[in-house]
């Protein structure tokens, strides 16, 4: 059992799982908030285990193709971590409020995302989420928001980059060959300070391309890294990420 959260109805009132704010407002919320994630880890000393996990939750939105959806359909797998197979899945339509703004996509997303996790069976002991966690101009990406609304442990697992510097291009395309993702403000000097690698791109399965892990919350990117390829079969994302993906878009098709 996840030892930080107990999930039911009234995480939904969390101020991060709401959608009703400007854009200025959610930017300062971000930051507010991910200051507050430094304060919690560092009080509570990343004490996270893996060994502790069983249950891992995915979750992905996939949106009809029209212009400027204002609509999506989440799906939530729920991977059991010691068979490494699917337990169950759950989806959810809902409405999509917040416009989409790269960098802000957590405040489009996540109350979807958490409505539909609570649907789930089991409560998860680490959400991976499709995007990004610290690899974000503010440390605050979607992976991180999440995780801090729901107080479960969370890291990113994105196809694509979004901010900062890798040499993920240069990438053998080899099962747990990775590159670190550096700051932009560390440009030219990107091997100096380790302790500020924002994540790694990596590649999960042979022959794929790569995809971009960093941390979320209460969880070590070495831990995250680990989840992944534990829990990557042959497709190019960890299974659990696939399934929802794959899941929920199959379904918007009928």
């Amino acid at each position: 059992m996840n030892t930080y959260s107990i999930l039911n109805e009234e995480v939904l009132n969390h101020p991060l799982l709401q959608d009703y704010y400007s854009i200025n407002q959610a930017e300062v919320l971000q930051l507010k908030w991910s200051l507050k994630r430094e304060e919690i880890e560092k009080k509570a000393g990343m004490s996270w285990n893996i060994k502790d996990t069983r249950w891992i939750a995915s979750v992905d939105i996939s949106y009809p193709k029209i212009k400027d959806p204002t609509w999506g359909l989440a799906c939530a797998v729920l991977w059991d971590y010691k068979t490494n197979k699917m337990l169950a899945h759950k989806m959810m339509k809902g409405d999509l409020k917040f416009p989409y703004l790269p960098g802000l996509l957590g405040f489009r997303e996540t109350k979807l995302m958490a409505m539909t996790l609570l649907k789930l069976p089991e409560e998860p002991d680490v959400i991976m989420c499709d995007g990004h966690g610290l690899a974000h101009p503010l440390k605050f990406g979607e992976a991180v928001h999440l995780g801090i609304a729901l107080n479960i442990p969370s890291f990113g697992v994105a196809k694509n980059p979004f901010y900062g510097i890798s040499k993920w291009k240069e990438l053998r395309r080899i099962k747990g060959i990775k590159t670190p993702i550096w700051p932009v403000e560390q440009e030219g000097n990107v091997n100096n300070d380790k302790t500020r690698i924002l994540g790694h791109a990596t590649c999960l399965a042979n022959d794929r391309k790569p995809v971009f892990i960093s941390q979320g919350f209460m969880l070590s990117l070495d831990d995250a890294l680990r989840i992944s390829l534990n829990t990557t079969l042959e497709n190019r994302q960890p299974e659990p990420l696939f399934l929802a993906d794959h899941l929920s878009r199959e379904k918007l098709k009928k």
